[in-house]
């Protein structure tokens, strides 16, 4: 729930600054009045720039579709600026389902000439190279149209598939994009002039600036497939270290016969298995992907006293997990089961943090040696 929410948090705090902000942007001095109409330009290209250098094609794809309400600004025809809309909101949401491809190649080429032609089908419309009359009538014998309520349900659908695939994923680009849709409709529906527009507007590039330096931070940080922190993040960790702490070392059991046996795509089923473990049942420590089939658990200051137990804990659900394989000589799925083993040291007065994963290591090493699936603890050493 905290993640879920807190891929949300910035967001939205992004959007209501800038709501705020074009309250009173009237206020600003005569400079940047003169250079607000450029700033949407601006961070535009900013945000492209970063989308190809970490090789993002979607975000590409979404500042292009928020540039088409201030290419399309000027019109006077309200229908056609929610016809335009529409398809912004609509594809921005579409966004959110399809897997992300990189920035130039066939995949985003085909992206982009999809929303090029919605946006043509749009622009059709409006010169009234094509038209549909019975769009036009009114909806049951009211002042609105057809077309109109068949624009606003394709906009409701977006935003409720969005935020419900947010809601069931947790996922920053989903949260950034429903974000995005809810400023579109702020900007359509309360933007009352030139400048309060291009406020909002630059405040949604900044967003997605956001969203892809946190990305980068993910990259670099983040184990892919796991969803842990990596080893940079671990050695980062092991820097900022008080006084009070214990390692563990989390080793799984004859892995290298299981990726023999069912074969490594099924190997790493077992490795998402065992880090959702170490992540829901090793508070208050944090866990890291060290590399391979092995992963590190630091407790820092309070509930040291419980470290024993709660890798105890860790250990029996680890065991108690079962994961669905594929195995290959009955040529079925089947539920299996792995254990791991696992070391822990705790750090003495004076010790550095290598030294005590260096411990921790050992210990981890005498949990094999005693038949594994077992916790062994690090004895104190006696001079540092």
């Amino acid at each position: 729930m905290s993640e879920r929410l807190g891929s949300l948090l910035v967001p939205c705090f992004i959007l209501l600054v800038s709501v705020y902000a074009s309250l009173y942007v009237g206020q600003l001095p005569p400079l940047w009045f003169s250079i607000l109409p450029l700033l949407p330009l601006i961070f535009a290209g900013v945000a492209i720039l970063l989308a190809w250098h970490f090789n993002k094609g979607r975000v590409l794809i979404l500042v292009l579709l928020l540039l088409i309400p201030k290419l399309y600004g000027d019109s006077n025809q309200d229908a056609s600026l929610t016809a335009y809309l529409v398809v912004s909101c609509f594809c921005i949401a579409l966004l959110g389902f399809v897997p992300e491809r990189g920035f130039f190649n066939r995949f985003a080429v085909n992206r982009i000439l999809f929303v090029m032609m919605l946006v043509s089908w749009c622009y059709a419309i409006e010169r009234s190279w094509v038209s549909f009359a019975f769009l036009d009538s009114a909806f049951l014998n009211t002042s609105v149209s057809w077309s109109a309520i068949l624009l606003w349900c394709v906009l409701l659908i977006s935003t409720v598939a969005i935020g419900a695939a947010w809601w069931l994923s947790g996922d920053a680009f989903r949260a950034s994009g429903l974000i995005s849709i809810v400023s579109l409709l702020i900007i359509n529906q309360f933007a009352s002039s030139d400048t309060q527009f291009d406020a909002l507007l630059s405040a949604q590039f900044l967003l997605w600036i956001w969203f892809l330096l946190m990305e980068s931070h993910r990259m670099a940080y983040l184990d892919d497939m796991t969803k842990l922190p990596g080893r940079r993040a671990l050695n980062e960790q092991l820097v900022g270290l008080s006084k009070r702490y214990a390692i563990a070392m989390v080793d799984v059991d004859h892995f290298k016969k299981f990726n023999d046996t069912y074969g490594h795509d099924m190997g790493d089923k077992v490795l998402k298995s065992v880090a959702a473990q170490l992540k829901h049942f090793s508070n208050p420590g944090r866990a890291f992907r060290f590399g391979g089939e092995e992963f590190t658990i630091v407790f820092r200051g309070k509930g040291l006293a419980d470290v024993e137990e709660t890798l105890e804990l860790v250990r029996e659900s680890i065991e108690h997990a079962l994961v669905e394989v594929f195995d290959p000589k009955k040529k079925q799925d089947i539920d299996v089961n792995v254990t791991a083993s696992l070391g822990v040291a705790f750090a003495a007065l004076g010790e550095s943090p290598e030294s005590v994963l260096k411990r921790a290591d050992e210990a981890l090493y005498q949990s094999k040696k005693k038949g594994r699936n077992r916790v062994s603890k690090s004895p104190t050493p006696k001079n540092i």
